[in-house]
């Protein structure tokens, strides 16, 4: 496995929506190892979600874990989900606005609304059909990282513009730590 280097703003690929993937390329050596090298690059960046084109690659597929780390000290345990081709079937109409991040987007976070419950189709690494309905911070992550798949970024989903802060200004202010988290 390899740990990729992660696009940043700036770079056009996180804003070109990305190429579904192939039910013939979800089998082959290097697409599964390109999942696993997403996979590894998610967890040695403390990131709770990974989109292909956070790694330049434009391909619809996802990979979402959620564990306490330093970037996200309160985040709950989400088993390790691979998704492909996701596609919102259902996303209620009440909002709830919370604190993002984003690999991409370095030292930043911002208030961004998202929907409370989500629905999302899509398949699994085997090529098998997943179907993912939550109304947990699972939700907020999906958007989030499905967003990455239609060239959106959080910022361009930021409630209050005012919101956004440097990462040690958001830990000793809305925090209250004083603790730098990258």
């Amino acid at each position: 496995m390899a740990v990729l280097p992660i696009a940043k703003l700036g770079n056009p690929i996180l804003r070109k929506i990305a190429e579904p993937v192939t039910h013939d390329e979800i089998s082959t050596v290097v697409f599964q190892a390109f999942i696993d090298d997403l996979v590894e690059t998610m967890r040695v960046k403390d990131g709770v979600g990974l989109a292909a084109p956070q790694v330049s690659q434009s391909k619809q597929v996802v990979v979402i874990e959620s564990h306490f780390n330093p970037r996200y000290t309160q985040a709950p345990e989400i088993p390790l989900i691979v998704l492909i081709n996701p596609l919102f079937t259902y996303l209620s109409p009440e909002t709830a606005e919370g604190w993002e991040g984003c690999l991409s987007v370095d030292n930043l976070r911002g208030k961004v609304k998202r929907h409370r419950k989500t629905a999302v189709k899509g398949l699994d690494r085997s090529g098998e059909k997943i179907e993912i309905e939550t109304d947990t911070f699972l939700a907020v992550i999906l958007q989030h990282e499905i967003d990455h798949l239609h060239g959106r970024l959080f910022v361009d989903q930021i409630s209050d513009v005012t919101s956004l802060a440097q990462i040690e200004e958001f830990n000793q202010f809305v925090l209250g730590d004083k603790t730098p988290v990258a």
